[in-house]
């Protein structure tokens, strides 16, 4: 059964020319840097002079929980601030793409990752948004998640291939709309609240 948030979202997916689907892509190619920089050991970074809006969104966007060594976890939430403005926002307003890895350290350096097979999430208000699979996925977010799990596969290794992508109707859940993001995940409850930093007027 689709709602009609899900329903408008595949209208506009299906309407979009081919040339937009590809700029999505390379868009969400450029947001992959993001990523590699996040997955880089904190004491390297230096702090941003007058970031742009979609990198306040990145850094907002993308949770560590490194409070054990040897354990740690990551959600990346794949915001619409951290795309340039365009048809790729349009795509995150309909949908909620959530990334999550837990890795294990050993006490030789050796990592191993849970697998995940499913993941919740509920907006500011606590109710749950809806978990999508199969063909409720539009192609173009299945084709958008595949490319990304290729590319940070290929980019960061064991820990790329670590991360578990699902993805939700975004439901009342919006980046620069008063309301958050919960994300039960390893024992943890990881919030965000929005609007986002990088929203006009955060």
């Amino acid at each position: 059964m689709t709602t009609p948030s899900t329903d408008k979202g595949k209208a506009m997916l299906e309407k979009r020319p081919a040339s937009k689907k590809i700029i999505v892509l390379m868009a969400l190619c450029s947001m992959g840097w993001f990523f590699l920089g996040a997955a880089a050991p904190k004491a390297a970074w230096s702090r941003n002079w007058k970031p742009a809006p979609s990198a306040l969104a990145q850094d907002y966007s993308i949770i560590t929980d490194a409070r054990d060594n040897h354990d740690i976890k990551m959600i990346f939430w794949l915001s619409s601030l951290m795309l340039p403005e365009g048809h790729a926002r349009e795509l995150f307003d309909h949908y909620i793409i959530v990334g999550v890895t837990r890795a294990h350290i050993s006490p030789v350096g050796t990592m191993s990752f849970d697998i995940v097979d499913t993941l919740q999430a509920s907006d500011g208000g606590g109710a749950p948004l809806r978990l999508l699979s199969g063909d409720n996925i539009p192609p173009l977010v299945n084709g958008m998640v595949s490319t990304m799990t290729s590319m940070l596969g290929q980019s960061l290794g064991p820990l790329g291939k670590g991360i578990h992508w699902f993805v939700f109707e975004a439901g009342s859940v919006h980046a620069c709309v008063d309301g958050g993001l919960s994300i039960p995940f390893a024992d943890e409850v990881y919030t965000y609240q929005t609007p986002i930093p990088g929203c006009p007027g955060k």
